[in-house]
């Protein structure tokens, strides 16, 4: 070297380049002998490889580094040439052998970096070219040395047997040279591959010599991997508590050797065997983990594989839509990288999504390509995985002999390739097939032993799932007290898993894929109570109807939730609120808006699955343990009996087949009421009647001349409901005074305050609230809200011209009020005054979200008060006032979980929530408020003033879609 560049040598000069950033070659190359050329591009190779795992963009700059090295050999000008001078040519012409040699190592750390970028088509052309020019120079080793990670992108390309060629090669010419840490790379290599073809005994022998290997030439980031993959082929095999223990010890020594790529890998892996634990909480956080550091990385094959697996937990919460989205861009990313075998596998649950989602023509589709892939990749584990998947749809569409062939196929495969797990999956989809065909008996031997292999693989989901199946397998051979037994456990299991789940959100979706076992015990407690007739059994039948209804809204009304927010949450709802209101103001000018409406839905879900993410990511860096269980886990009966005063009730409605039934729980006693109604009737006088009320959708005027006929059809279609739903319960309950009525399914749509006897209505009599479930009334009657003395009111008039009318008479009837119009009327005004607010009026335009109810919104100044910002609030136990359109609409879920704006309001702390059933107009609507809100401020309670307000209306509107809109919820 000369002596101008005796300091920095050739390998320091490769560092300080890369740490520099500068993407030119710095001046100090200039005059560099021809020699120390060949130095600095060994060098740059070097760094490349030990940026490979750590620090991909590193690597890639490496890999830049090179070509411009390769190109200043060649004399190239320009493009390469320093922006401090000209270009540095070398001291002397670089040979041609050198030229070759630079060129190979150029092509080497090109496949590299397009490892890292997910091109893995064209990382196995360079590494190609990279071994022909070490060859035509005579440097078999290291064109062998190039082969290595080809074999890993040829995996990821699908091209399994390719792959498997390619390393057994490889691996005996490093064995013929001598080379044992690189065979031991290749064996590495080829654990994976035979993982990747579920050859799990071969694959475990390769990692674990592998592992020894590196162990002994302190490879400590090859010896990780190979732990990893190690744990991976346990996992496949069943042998979960070893798979835990070297994913634990790996990902310690992932971190104590800072390698972050690893320990995202170990993240991932841990998610995955966490998943199939059931061990959810757990798994949602190792699966977020993992892909921050994907995306920490730059890394966007693996952070799109991420993206899927976390797309399979939201599957198996049941968190259906979501899944879906991930799932589709997952499928779309996975094309864009050309990767078939991640491609098929993500088109697998695509298509198993859609099928839960009732779309079983997009499932068809989705499952048809997965298995075409699988097929020509020659992978029967991923065809079996399709039988399973289409086995589970024949069965939901009663093609109960289908579904049996499909599962018997799919459990055979697995049985073949040794995946306990996943045969015992398609052992249950077997039982279930057994059942819809009536051989209940060979259905109970089948469960049972996939209940034995659950239970020896510590498998909680399937766990769960051979318990119900055996129960119901029981019940079908007369087996009445072992399949309460099975159930009571299936149901005993199911809430230690759901219980950790972090959020209301996680609990409801999970709630609603597995209702079965609660409600065979509640057919058997009707049974038992039919039989009887006694006390005991009655209070079993309001405890099983109790134990899934609005499970979730009633923990969380009895715990106070963080909100989760950060800069880039405030960012989107700042744009989603702007959306909104461009959306309206191109509306009023008649201006189209269908693109700012799909952005709106983009920008909606990308609002909440970073919210829910953030969730994720906080319970996993805190650790925090899962909820303890709470004194609400078990509804208590007797606890709310003593609770009601002697005229006061609550009725619960229950639906089982087509059977309405009804629960009356007074102070006193507990009876049960039967055969209350043929729920498709039902079904249909609500449909009826509500097509009546929607009717006014446009106002009276247009209807004038019809009015009187309207109004006469709307009437009978009340009183039909009375007779259905209420007549039979008259003698039972007539010294009663105040009653809560807790509705099932769409009954939560009825005004039961409107129901008319004759042309008397309900409310006129008796004071009535509706509760989303017995649970929620006992929170409520354990803390009766005080009298009004401090009013908060809003009124926005942009979109409803009544409202600063109606603001200013209802602020004007109370001594102490705070008015808030037009700017004013504002979500920081709001959040700043409603946690001392007695009553809080709004009077402004809402919208009912059908197809996303957590953005159903009032329409406040500057901004959307949506579902998940109103249960962010602070309130005392105050009575909120909901005056617009569709107030009281929400998404009835499973288990008569419903999400909306009155589900926000009493999670926040309300204690009543006033809101309406359909569209109301605003006059008529003020009308109605300035009559309930003056008997609220001469301390009538919310229950008699809403039956002051609905006589006063009806005088002068007497169509039930004027004066019976409005519901009170939560209390009287």
């Amino acid at each position: 070297m000369s002596a101008s560049l005796a300091a920095p040598t050739a390998s320091e000069l490769a560092a300080r380049w890369l740490d520099s950033g500068d993407p030119q070659l710095p001046g100090l190359t200039a005059g560099l002998p021809a020699d120390d050329w060949r130095t600095l591009a060994w060098s740059l190779k070097d760094l490349c490889y030990a940026a490979w795992s750590s620090e991909p963009q590193r690597a890639a700059r490496a890999a830049e580094a090179l070509r411009a090295l390769c190109g200043l050999g060649r004399g190239e000008p320009g493009g390469v040439g320093s922006s401090r001078g000209p270009p540095w040519p070398p001291a002397a012409p670089v040979p041609h052998r050198l030229a070759t040699e630079m060129e190979a190592l150029a092509a080497w750390t090109a496949g590299i970096a397009q490892l890292t970028r997910g091109e893995m088509l064209a990382a196995t052309r360079s590494f190609d070219r990279a071994a022909r020019l070490f060859v035509e120079i005579d440097q078999a080793p290291h064109a062998t040395q190039t082969q290595v990670p080809k074999i890993m992108a040829l995996e990821m390309l699908g091209q399994h047997d390719q792959a498997v060629a390619c390393a057994e090669a490889t691996r005996e010419q490093f064995l013929a040279q001598g080379n044992l840490p690189a065979a031991s790379k290749v064996s590495l290599n080829l654990g994976s591959l035979h993982l990747g073809r579920d050859a799990h005994a071969p694959a475990a022998r390769h990692y674990r010599e592998a592992a020894v290997l590196f162990a002994r030439v302190a490879d400590h980031e090859h010896s990780v991997m190979a732990d990893i993959g190690l744990a991976d082929t346990l996992v496949a095999m069943g042998d979960f508590d070893e798979a835990s223990r070297i994913y634990s010890r790996a990902r310690m020594r992932a971190a104590a050797h800072k390698f972050p790529v690893l320990e995202a890998l170990v993240d991932e892996s841990q998610a995955l065997l966490e998943l199939a634990r059931g061990a959810y909480r757990e798994a949602l956080a190792g699966f977020e983990r993992s892909r921050r550091g994907y995306e920490l990385l730059a890394m966007p094959q693996h952070l799109a594989i991420a993206e899927k697996q976390l797309a399979d937990a939201y599957l198996e919460l049941r968190l259906l839509p979501e899944a879906l989205a991930l799932y589709e861009n997952a499928v779309a990313r996975f094309e864009e990288l050309d990767a078939p075998d991640e491609l098929a596998w993500a088109l697998t649950q695509q298509g198993r999504t859609q099928a839960l989602l009732e779309r079983p023509d997009c499932a068809a589709a989705s499952l048809q390509r997965a298995h075409t892939l699988f097929q020509s990749q020659g992978a029967p584990i991923g065809e079996a995985a399709v039988a399973s998947i289409r086995s589970e749809l024949a069965s939901a569409q009663g093609q109960s002999a289908l579904a049996l062939s499909l599962a018997d196929a799919a459990s055979r495969a697995f049985a073949e390739a040794g995946l306990p797990q996943r045969q015992a999956r398609a052992d249950v989809l077997r039982g279930r097939a057994l059942l819809g065909l009536g051989r209940n008996a060979a259905a109970a031997e089948l469960f049972d032993a996939g209940l034995r292999t659950a239970r020896e693989l510590d498998l909680a989901p399937i766990e769960v799932s051979c318990l119900s199946g055996r129960g119901c397998a029981a019940l079908a051979l007369g087996q009445t007290e072992a399949a309460i037994a099975d159930f009571l456990r299936a149901v005993e299991l199911f809430e230690e898993q759901r219980r950790a789940l972090p959020g209301d959100e996680f609990q409801r979706a999970f709630l609603g894929g597995h209702l079965r076992p609660y409600e065979e015990l509640l057919r058997l407690a009707l049974r038992d109570h039919r039989q009887s007739g006694d006390t005991a059994h009655a209070y079993a039948v309001l405890e099983w109807q109790e134990r899934y209804r609005a499970r979730a809204l009633g923990e969380q009304m009895t715990r106070a939730d963080a909100q989760d927010d950060n800069a880039a949450l405030a960012a989107q709802r700042t744009r989603l609120n702007w959306l909104y209101r461009r959306v309206q103001g191109l509306q009023d000018e008649g201006e189209p808006v269908l693109g700012l409406v799909d952005e709106i839905r983009r920008t909606e879900f990308d609002l909440l699955e970073q919210s829910r993410r953030g969730r994720l990511s906080v319970a996993a860096g805190a650790g925090q343990p899962a909820r303890a269980e709470s004194a609400d886990d078990n509804f208590d009966p007797r606890a709310l009996q003593q609770l009601l005063a002697n005229d006061e009730a609550l009725v619960e409605y229950g639906v089982l087949d087509d059977e309405l039934f009804v629960v009356v729980l007074t102070r006193s006693q507990i009876e049960i009421q039967r055969d209350l109604a043929r729920w498709t009737d039902v079904n249909d006088a609500v449909r009826c009647a509500r097509f009546q009320f929607e009717s006014l959708r446009s106002g009276e005027a247009p209807l004038a001349r019809h009015l009187s006929t309207l109004t006469q059809r709307a009437t009978q279609r009340m009183q039909r409901l009375h007779a259905l739903l209420w007549a039979p319960l008259v003698e039972l309950l007539a010294p009663m005074k105040r009653i809560l009525v807790v509705p099932c399914a769409n009954l939560g749509s009825v005004p039961f305050s409107g129901l008319l006897a004759g042309e008397r209505a309900l409310g006129s009599s008796v004071d009535l609230a509706l509760v989303p479930s017995a649970r929620v009334a006992l929170h409520g009657l354990r803390g009766r809200p005080r009298r009004v003395r401090h009013a908060l009111v809003f009124g926005e008039t942009s979109r409803l011209k009544h409202a600063r009318a109606e603001a200013e008479a209802v602020a004007s009837l109370f001594p102490s009020a705070q008015l808030c119009l037009d700017a004013q009327a504002s979500l920081a005004n709001l959040r700043a005054h409603a946690p001392r607010a007695d009553v809080i009026h709004f009077a402004c335009h809402a919208q009912f979200r059908g197809d996303n109810p957590v953005f159903s919104a009032l329409h406040l100044h500057g901004g959307a008060l949506t579902v998940q910002a109103a249960q962010s609030l602070r309130l005392q136990r105050c009575t909120v006032v909901l005056s617009a359109c569709e107030t009281a609409l929400a998404d009835q879920g499973s288990g008569d979980e419903m999400v909306g704006l009155v589900r926000a309001f009493l999670v926040a702390g309300a204690a009543r929530v006033v809101a309406s059933l359909w569209p109301v107009d605003d006059r008529v609507t003020a009308k109605f408020m300035a009559h309930f809100h003056a008997a609220l401020a001469r301390h009538e309670t919310p229950a008699a003033a809403l039956c002051i307000a609905q006589s006063a209306v009806r005088k002068d509107h007497p169509h039930p879609g004027h004066w019976a809109a409005f519901t009170l919820f939560g209390g009287w």
